[in-house]
């Protein structure tokens, strides 16, 4: 049962439409990987049905251990691409489309094989049942698809959504074809793949697909690996050396299948590592191989022995491959850091770059009103690129990995999708009403372990300026702040905060997004201590007061004579170094004051308790949005002594953490901001980014 319904989901993913927009390179890369790893088990299968003494019919020995050797899983393959970000890739489509026809091979040399052994040989009996599984095939794709047709569009239009008793007669359906295939005698399993190729993807197989995979793949696998085990017998291998030559024609196999990779890439024009690359991916192995093999066993086409020795052989191969594609696959150098990656050091009048990530739709909004912040112009244009972050599991639907969700409008119907076009409409839409902004949208699809490779990858490849990261807490019903989708966003942001490819900014939507909607003026603070990050901050705010809605108000924290110090790690010449960089920011900054609507404000402070009080009077104010670097340079973080002690958000740095609290009681939305340069970056290479070990006056001069 389990083996009949994943067969049948199989056939559901596969799109076979997208073979035709390949074109002939798919076929030829397909059959340079298929034909010599089948031409080699053949020749040598007959010489092993004879050492092996099998008691079948050796002709469908041979076609059975042509096809083991061939195979490819498409199952596991695309889940391979999707986890080596080569979804979007040429090499990616190019392989999966390729994968598609060697798995349609390969089932049918397996239903001929067994009606080979079924019948004795090659008799009349046998070429009736290649005749009857062929107009089994024909039928389903004359009758049966257009009826599917017709519910995939009913779905599609929003008229009338697929009924359960339509559904439920669906997945009968699956029953009574995968009986006529074993009434024909081409195996109940290929009655059920031909069944669910039949069904073209569209809403209907997306539901179809959500409904079964978390049963079969939760209950019915695991017990069908169980007992695969189970049938494995070590003992039963009784000739070591035939075992081992097995072996050997198996990696012969798998080696075959390389070279016909990079020699058919050599003729497409396509560099050696595309060629290797896409022969590992198509050594790929799984259950498909592994339900194969079962089927022989069942079918008496092998022995115990080689049934052992192919399963052994598959796990080997498997934890060969793997490694193998991480070293060829994946990026072997990064692309080169351009310099001064940051806001602070943006030209205004060039493109200012962005990307901005999702989780869910609901951190649209916020995400928006921060862009419309920067306030991009047709003389300030912004460029944003944004990518939703979907998780990869083992439960993910494989015809969402084929493709990016993204540009195609909810076309399977399913939840994630839905989703991504909600976000890509948001986005576009946006983009259309400003016309100062390009927005490109897209998706990337991996485990949240090797998410924030695909934002640092996204961030290099569109040369961005700065990194928006929604924070993994939303605004609840409360007005407090709990979960978004998963804990596991934080350690997300976590990775990013870590190595900034750019300036990242964190954030936290308490409302932001309605407030800029409703086109109302937006209450702007800035609280400056002194750093890189707090420089960052202040180089948004420069940015955003070219907006004519918004107002902001900067207030700078100086320490008193007598604030004490926090470490002995910083010389008295880095500290002097720091603060005229301050200063020099802070002068540029204020100069504007006389053409925006800007407010600046100094306070004199002495320890962490009077700039806790500083900061509750701001908010109090009735500020919007609160701009705070991470880190609060050698000067501030004197003045935060001891808050480090108690945070419960590191990442946010003491004072994100603060305004993220409960106990504070915020109410206004918060940006987070982490300059990539780890210190101002001088001329001479060094960089300030320590603690302070002693105390002196703040230069007079401070405007």
């Amino acid at each position: 049962m389990g083996l009949i319904y994943y067969i049948f989901t199989i056939g559901l993913e596969i799109d076979l439409p997208s073979i035709r927009s390949s074109g002939w390179r798919c076929f030829w890369f397909a059959l340079a990987c298929t034909i010599p790893p089948f031409a080699l088990a053949a020749v040598s299968g007959v010489t092993l049905h004879k050492k092996l003494d099998e008691h079948s019919n050796q002709v469908a020995f041979v076609l059975f251990i042509s096809v083991s050797f061939s195979v490819s899983a498409f199952s596991v393959l695309a889940r391979t691409v999707a986890e080596l970000k080569l979804g979007s890739t040429e090499l990616g489509r190019l392989t999966l489309s390729a994968a598609i026809l060697v798995d349609s091979f390969a089932w049918i040399n397996l239903s001929a094989a067994v009606a080979i052994s079924e019948s004795g040989g090659v008799t009349l009996s046998a070429i009736f049942t290649v005749i009857a599984g062929t107009g089994f095939y024909i039928v389903c794709f004359a009758l049966l698809r257009p009826m599917m047709q017709k519910l995939s569009k009913r779905a599609i239009s929003g008229n009338e959504p697929v009924r359960e008793s339509e559904e439920l007669a669906i997945l009968v359906g699956v029953l009574v074809s995968a009986f006529l295939g074993d009434l024909i005698g081409i195996h109940a399993v290929f009655g059920a793949f031909t069944y669910g190729l039949a069904i073209p993807q569209g809403p209907l197989s997306a539901l179809l697909v959500e409904k079964l995979d978390d049963f079969v793949r939760g209950i019915f696998l695991p017990l069908f690996y169980v007992i695969s085990g189970l049938r494995m017998d070590i003992s039963s291998i009784k000739q070591v050396d035939l075992a081992l030559y097995i072996a050997m024609l198996v990696l012969v196999a798998a080696l075959l299948k390389v070279l016909g990779g990079v020699i058919t890439a050599a003729a497409y024009d396509m560099q050696m590592h595309d060629g290797i690359s896409f022969g590992l991916l198509m050594n790929s192995k799984g259950v498909i191989e592994l339900a194969m093999l079962n089927i022989g066993l069942n079918r008496k086409i092998i022995g115990s022995q080689s049934f052992t020795i192919l399963v052994i052989m598959s796990v080997v191969l498997t934890a060969m491959v793997n490694p193998l594609l991480d070293s060829m696959v994946k990026p072997t150098r990064r692309l080169v850091f351009y310099k001064r990656r940051s806001l602070r050091w943006h030209d205004p009048g060039s493109e200012l770059r962005i990307v901005a990530c999702v989780h869910n739709p609901r951190e649209v909004p916020a995400l928006i009103a921060i862009i419309d912040c920067t306030v991009p112009t047709k003389h300030m244009p912004v460029s944003v690129s944004v990518i939703q972050l979907i998780e990869l599991t083992g439960h993910t639907p494989t015809l969402l990995l084929l493709q990016d969700p993204m540009f195609h409008k909810a076309k399977y119907g399913s939840h994630l999708e839905t989703q991504s076009a909600a976000v890509s409409h948001a986005f576009q839409s946006y983009a259309q009403i400003t016309g100062g902004v390009q927005v490109r949208t897209s998706a990337a699809i991996s485990p949240f372990v090797t998410m924030h490779e695909d934002i640092v990858t996204e961030t290099e490849n569109c040369h961005a300026a700065m990194v928006l990261l929604p924070f993994h807490m939303h605004l609840a019903v409360d007005g407090s702040l709990e979960i978004a989708s998963h804990m596991a966003v934080r350690n997300v942001n976590k990775k990013v905060l870590d190595n900034p490819p750019c300036t990242v900014a964190v954030v936290i939507d308490r409302g932001i997004g309605s407030i800029s909607a409703h086109g109302t003026a937006v209450r702007v603070g800035v609280l400056f201590f002194g750093g890189p990050d707090d420089c960052e901050s202040l180089a948004l705010a420069d940015r955003m007061s070219n907006h004519p809605a918004i107002e902001i108000c900067v207030v700078r924290f100086i320490p008193t004579n007598g604030s004490t110090s926090t470490s002995s790690l910083i010389s008295e010449d880095a500290e002097l170094r720091e603060r005229n960089m301050d200063e020099q920011c802070l002068r540029q900054f204020v100069e504007r004051s006389t053409i925006a609507a800007i407010e600046y404000r100094e306070h004199v402070v002495s320890n962490a308790e009077e700039t806790v009080e500083v900061i509750r009077k701001l908010e109090s104010e009735g500020k919007d949005l609160l701009l705070v670097g991470k880190e609060q340079g050698l000067a501030g973080s004197r003045l935060i002594a001891g808050m480090n002690e108690w945070s419960e958000f590191p990442e946010l740095g003491p004072i994100g953490d603060l305004l993220v609290s409960t106990d504070f009681g915020a109410t206004c939305s918060v940006v987070v901001i982490q300059s990539p340069l780890g210190g101002y970056g001088y001329a001479d290479g060094s960089s300030v980014r320590m603690k302070p070990d002693r105390c002196e006056d703040p230069v007079s001069d401070r405007r």
